[in-house]
């Protein structure tokens, strides 16, 4: 068996100063959903896991029936404003993994604009919000 000598790659992460670093786009500061189908029956409606890698929250989401449920971290659906703060969340972002960086809270306010009910983000997720 032939032994490998492995180097370890020495590599830090650019220094930037809050003023230097560059500004992270509405797009960038999106959730990154990792996809999990949920199993169920033959000819029921489709749904989906779908689990931001990046701030851990995880939502159950339904595009047949317009339905989205966010979860707690222990997997117990949540209720009341919690899960309507983390669904306005779902589509458009900023995901709260950003939070201590300035466009944060910039990209909150400038989401604040009347909501279009619980079907728009699930259509603008799944790419179904635009017209043809």
């Amino acid at each position: 068996m032939e032994n490998l000598k492995l180097r370890r790659l020495e590599v830090s992460p650019p220094a930037f100063t809050a003023h230097e670093r560059p500004q992270l786009s509405r797009e960038e500061m999106k959730h990154n959903f990792a996809l999990q189908p949920v199993d169920t029956a033959f000819g029921s409606s489709r749904e989906f896991l779908c689990h931001c890698v990046r701030c851990k929250w995880t939502f159950k989401v339904n595009p047949d029936r317009g339905a989205i449920v966010a979860f707690n971290n222990i997997g117990e659906p949540l209720g009341g404003v919690e899960a309507d703060r983390r669904i306005e969340t779902f589509a458009e972002g900023p995901c709260p993994a950003f939070a201590g960086f300035p466009e944060y809270d910039e990209t909150r306010e400038a989401q604040q604009n009347p909501h279009h009910g619980i079907l728009q983000p699930i259509l603008h997720f799944l790419g179904l919000d635009h017209p043809a």
